[in-house]
């Protein structure tokens, strides 16, 4: 009873009670829960469990007294108790409690308390006399003596630098992590620990600025040798504070000594006295380079030596005075100082024997070394001195600072003092202990050795239900199980560096954390597996608990799973927390796997001891997950449809209008420019003065403009795209496109520089047949797959090589292949291995096969992520393409390279005409038709007018609304009535979807389009109705917007920038599909003509507005060769007005190629010859601007046409020439 009074005691001076918590609820409901359960308790119960406790204690109390702060030992103890039997493992006291406190207990603690505030006041001392010194030293000695230090030298200031920092890690920092309580304004760290850093912090610095900074290096006057100033600048404080704190440590007085039960009063004194002396020692020898002569060096060498050596009288007086085993009756306090001046004895033998050696390296590389050693001998080197100091400075701070850590462990560490309390709180929980369904883990900590010892209640049986060890057992025995058994055992130390390392966050673990992971703990480091009431033994081979025949055994796996979680409830700082944790093992009896998914509750009595209830929360986790996938999935889904939407409307819309007034200021320029000049060329279908003077650069601005504005616009619209084909909601949109041109990148640079003149050679693509016919496709999604492929051919193929795109198109079969051809890279030799797996692999979602085999490797690779993809999902994101093009795609990796393939159905575009009865290169509208639109955008109303226009509409049957509010909420009725005063004349109506209007309120709204149309053909006679062709005009083009618009109004037309030679060429088939005609009756072979022409023609008919009178590839060649062979002649200043005048026509000639930024960079070339004054320069010149355009136009296409038109003459040779030196 006694020691349960003195336990409770000390609990209530420690911490608050249980019930009494502030701020805790659950506590709170707890504690009142248990108070009313305790009065019910039976005398016997508790009576039986309280001696049960205190037999455990007082067997290992005479196991304990020699060494009552040491953890236990983890090694099966092989002593043998009086009557023969084995002796049980000593642990339990530091679980229920220790051994008594005694009378001087107070004294103890303010020793403890006192030693402890001077070494932090000495740290403060030691920075600032160190800081002192060097300042003053680099102020005191000579320029010309502070020198940079040789390399020896500075490897070895290096060399100790290093292993000090390394020290400072291994033993520090895991320190400082495992002393910190629950509170974070409440980090317990001790003033020798402080102290250890700080010797060490002084000199890591020191070293560094010897490694790195000129150093003060004086001569001894009397040596001769080289004195490094710093190094006892560092070693004067330094070895002031270890000896004060070797001292310190020494807490042990003789009872006789003390006043009452106190300390003597030179206690401190005496510490601080043999401090000075070695302070002084070492600062005698700062000052023997600065003596003014030899007898004055040699009393500070008496002195110093003297002050030095009463280190071994005092070494043999405390040894003396120490006794050899604890006297009887000691107490805790008294056993805990006799343990702490061991230790701080075997401080005193480690740093008198290494500075003993330090002296002795002194005399011997100062005067023995120099006088007696052999010619190139080390002792003869200058460095010698310097090299000896730093090795044996190192040697004295590592171990010093391993005896200091063992030193805060004996007696600074709080953490063994509130291990008593848990025994009153075992007798308040009994009562939940026995019957709580969730496993209770009551865990203490017990010392850095010991880790932290643990209760787990008998509900840890019941884990796994059906699973679990309890399936074989009746009800009545599973209660008589749960009345009498609990598991205890403890962790080793390194359990919780286990966690540290593998990243745990000891701050705050979040809750949700579902993911499964295997237990970190190993069957080492949980030891001393007991079970409450019986007699155990631990399995040697495997950690298991072997308990009698006839018992439940607990599992190791399980035990393991659930120390783990107790690991990780330590590594939280809060008082009370919730964490999910997953208790995974694997069945011994059958090698079934199990999957607990747990939820804990931590809660922390102080920062030394915490209870954590471990709840069983599998099928409650498997519906979260469930409703967890279902509600990321919809909402990822509606934040890319939301994102497309504001993408594709505002963004788009914005730059649609940015570019719709780009074009009227080229139309501006256009016609200032007409007016001022005679010498004008075309440019994309205007006619610009491309001379000199500021013009030219306004032209070029606004060329450079008008590309950004388009390359921005494909940018935005690839990313949403993008987002549209992770869902799988992308549809295409097809149009007439020249393959060439799209996956040449004319006039639109993106992520790889097609354009760029480095990399045409690079980037080479050929085609086959020359030249390709046009054809009907999305060349958005095939721009975007194109470059996926070669995005991954770069990456992956061999840095820097050729990357071929070869495009092959099948006439009989209707299909076109695209190659994709690069250079083997690093690891192709394990993909060749992997044969069908890699080629496979290379297409599934979130795999990523060169990563891994990096990973393998031992390399780091860095993951960038393009914007519009996911991370290791580029080969995934082209199958889909592929499969929206309806076609396939494969890779194949071969020896010599990889090949990857797109296959898909083709039609030149034209081949569909013979089941059309219109050709849509002579559509018309009817001649009465009339244009009616409406947009909320001036930009776009404008757009409109001209959209109407280039449709064939008189100017003054075009009508377009949207100025106001009004004109918007009254477009209806104004339709309505429009057709019933026009009937029978067709109109042709064009309604923009999002219509912002401002309200009375001065409040925005936004009107759908197609909403208006909707209403009008409602209101509508049917007869008025058919007269109508209504569309929608909108940038969100996702496909359920555009089922919506088809729904509501008879088609949709997507915003983009408006060409001229496009408008008829898009409404064409939407007013073929409003009325649709019986077919023309063309024979076969009149229709197979026409295909045949139309395939042919499409090249021609994709450029622009000015491609009648465009210029061909080899035209341009041809003059190019001519001013060659000019240049050839070498009198190119005399022979100048000629070749300017070929150079003026060549630029014209250029700029009908609508090749954007490339011909503008040439045109600007041509310019400057203007300002060549020598044939050297001119030469040079017409080099780079020859190789440039020879560039330009080195596409396949051009190639291979101008081949076949001029095969062998000498442009064609020229071209040839230029392109196979490029590859």
């Amino acid at each position: 009873m006694t020691m349960r009074s003195s336990s409770t005691d000390d609990r209530s001076t420690s911490t608050p009670p249980l019930d009494e918590e502030p701020n805790n609820s659950n506590s709170d409901d707890i504690s009142l829960g248990l108070r009313r359960r305790r009065s019910s308790f039976k005398n016997s119960q508790l009576s039986s469990l309280r001696d049960s406790l205190q037999n455990r204690q007082m067997s290992t109390a005479a196991a304990s007294a020699t060494s009552p702060i040491a953890p236990p030992n983890n090694k099966n103890d092989n002593s043998k108790t009086a009557d023969g039997g084995e002796s049980t493992k000593s642990y339990v006291k530091f679980l229920m409690g220790g051994l008594r406190p005694s009378e001087d207990s107070a004294s103890h603690h303010w020793a403890i308390a006192t030693v402890d505030r001077h070494f932090r006041h000495f740290c403060i001392w030691v920075l600032c006399t160190w800081l002192s010194l060097v300042v003053t030293m680099y102020i005191i000695v000579p320029k010309e003596n502070i020198v940079k230090l040789s390399e020896l030298e500075q490897n070895g200031a290096v060399m100790a630098m290093s292993l000090i920092f390394v020290s400072f890690l291994s033993r520090v920092i895991p320190l400082m992590g495992r002393i910190t309580g629950h509170k974070k304004n409440n980090t317990q760290l001790s003033g020798i620990i402080l102290g250890g850093l700080t010797v060490q912090v002084v000199a890591f610095c020191t070293d560094f600025l010897m490694a790195f900074f000129p150093t003060p290096v004086m001569i001894d006057p009397v040596l001769g040798t080289r004195v490094h100033v710093l190094r006892w600048c560092e070693w004067f404080p330094c070895a002031t504070f270890m000896t004060f704190m070797m001292e310190g440590a020494d807490l042990y007085w003789k009872p006789e000594e003390g006043e009452g039960n106190g300390p003597p009063p030179d206690f401190i004194w005496k510490k601080y006295l043999h401090a000075i002396t070695q302070g002084l020692a070492v600062f005698l020898g700062l000052l023997f380079p600065f003596c003014p002569g030899y007898w004055t060096w040699m009393l500070c060498m008496v002195v110093s030596c003297a002050a030095y050596l009463t280190n071994f009288p005092r070494l043999w007086g405390r040894r003396k005075e120490l006794p050899k085993a604890l006297r009887n009756g000691a107490t805790v306090e008294e056993a805990e100082r006799i343990n702490s001046a061991k230790i701080a004895l075997r401080l005193r033998y480690v740093c008198t024997a290494v500075w003993s050696i330090i002296v002795a390296i002194y005399f011997v590389s100062s005067v023995i070394g120099p006088k007696f050693a052999p010619e190139g001998s080390l002792l003869r080197s200058p460095a010698a001195n310097m090299v000896c100091e730093c090795f044996f400075d190192v040697l004295s701070k590592v171990l010093f600072l391993i005896t200091i850590v063992d030193v805060h462990y004996a007696i600074f560490d709080p953490f063994a003092r509130t291990e008593r309390r848990l025994e009153e709180l075992r007798q308040l929980m009994s009562a939940v202990w026995e019957s709580s369904s969730d496993v209770i883990a009551i865990s203490v900590r017990t010392g850095p050795k010991g880790g932290a010892s643990t209760l787990l209640s008998p509900a840890f049986f019941g884990l796994g239900g059906s699973s679990g060890p309890l399936r074989r057992l009746s009800c009545e025995e599973i209660k008589d199980l749960f009345k009498r058994k609990s598991v205890l055992f403890q962790l080793t130390q390194d359990s919780f560096q286990t966690h540290q390392k593998d990243g745990e966050d000891n701050s705050i673990a979040k809750s949700g954390d579902l993911g499964i992971s295997e237990p970190k703990l190993t069957a080492d480091q949980i030891f001393n597996i007991e079970y409450t009431g019986f007699s155990t033994l631990i399995d040697k081979s495997g950690g298991s608990v072997a308990f009698d025949e006839d018992e439940i055994k607990a599992e190791s796996g399980a035990l393991r799973a659930v120390a783990d979680s107790v690991v990780k409830a330590w590594t939280i700082n809060k008082r009370d927390h919730v964490f999910t944790h997953d208790l995974k093992w694997v069945r011994k009896e059958d090698g079934k796997e199990v999957v607990i998914r747990t939820e804990a509750k931590v809660s922390r009595l102080d920062e030394n001891a915490l209870i954590v209830i471990v709840r069983d929360i599998s099928e409650r986790v498997k519906v979260f997950e469930t409703e967890k996938q279902i509600l990321f999935e919809t909402t990822s889904r509606q934040k890319d449809a939301e994102a497309n939407r504001f993408t594709r409307h505002e963004v788009k819309n914005g730059l649609l209008a940015a570019i719709g007034l780009y074009e009227s200021l080229c139309d501006a320029q256009r016609s200032q420019l007409t007016k001022d000049r005679n010498q004008t060329v075309g440019i994309a279908g205007m006619r610009f003065d491309i001379g000199d003077g500021d013009d030219g650069d306004v032209v070029r601005c606004m060329n450079e403009l008008g590309k950004s504005l388009h390359e921005t616009l494909d940018t935005i619209m690839t990313e949403a795209m993008a987002r549209d084909l992770v869902h799988d909601l992308y549809r295409p949109h097809r149009e007439r496109v020249q393959i060439s041109s799209v996956l040449g990148g004319f006039g639109d640079a993106q992520s790889l520089d097609f354009n760029s003149a480095g990399n045409l050679t690079r980037f080479p693509l050929i085609t086959r047949p020359c030249p390709l016919p046009q054809f009907y496709f999305d060349p958005q999604l095939l721009r975007y797959l194109h470059r996926q492929a070669l995005s991954n051919a770069c990456k992956y193929g061999k840095t820097g090589e050729v990357v071929l795109t070869e495009i092959i198109f099948d006439e009989k079969e209707m299909r076109l292949k695209i190659n994709v051809i690069n250079m083997p890279g690093e690891y192709h030799e394990m993909l060749l291995e992997l044969g069908e797996d890699a080629e496979s692999a290379v297409f599934t979602k979130g795999v990523q096969i060169h990563e891994r085999f990096a990973n393998d490797a031992g390399s780091i690779v860095t993951k960038k992520s393009e914007a519009a993809s996911l991370p290791g999902d580029g080969g995934w994101i082209i199958q889909r393409c592929a499969k929206i093009m309806k076609g396939r795609c494969s890779i194949k990796f071969e020896e010599t390279r990889t090949v990857f393939t797109l296959d898909v159905p083709a039609k030149p575009w034209g081949s569909e005409q013979i089941r059309t009865p219109i050709d849509i290169k002579t559509f018309r509208f009817p001649e009465n038709i009339w244009g009616i639109g409406i947009d909320d955008s001036k930009i776009q109303q404008k757009l409109l007018g001209k959209f109407f226009e280039f449709a064939g509409v008189s100017r003054d049957r075009i009508k377009v609304f949207g100025k106001d509010s009004e004109e918007i909420v009254g477009f209806v009725s104004f339709v309505v009535n429009f057709m019933d005063e026009h009937m029978g004349e067709p109109v042709l109506m064009i309604a923009d979807e999002n219509l912002d209007v401002l309200d009375e309120a001065s409040r925005h709204q936004t009107i759908s389009g197609s909403q208006l149309v909707e209403n009008i053909r409602q209101r509508l006679l049917p007869e008025q109705e058919r007269q109508l062709f209504a569309l929608i005009r909108s940038a969100n083009d996702s496909s359920s917007d555009v089922a919506i618009y088809k729904a509501r109004a008879h088609g949709f037309l997507p915003k983009a920038p408006i060409k001229k030679a496009n408008v008829l060429e898009t409404l064409a088939p939407l007013w073929i599909a409003r009325y649709p005609q019986k077919k023309t009756g063309d024979d076969d072979s009149t229709s197979m003509s026409r295909r045949r022409s139309d395939s042919f023609s499409s090249l021609e008919s994709s450029s622009s507005l000015n491609d009648a009178v465009a210029t061909t590839p080899v035209e341009i060649l041809l003059i190019v060769n001519e001013i060659d062979k000019l240049f050839s002649t070498g009198s190119i200043l005399q022979n100048w007005e000629m070749i300017w005048d070929k150079l003026h026509a060549l630029k014209g000639d250029l700029l009908t190629l609508q090749v954007g930024s490339k011909v503008i960079s040439a045109v600007g070339m041509i310019n400057s010859f203007r300002d060549l004054n020598s044939d050297e320069d001119l030469t040079k010149c017409w080099n780079l601007l020859r190789e440039h355009i020879a560039s330009m136009v080195s596409s396949q296409t051009f190639i291979e046409l101008g081949w076949k038109l001029c095969w062998g003459s000498e442009p064609a040779k020229f071209l040839l020439d230029v392109t196979m030196s490029a590859y």
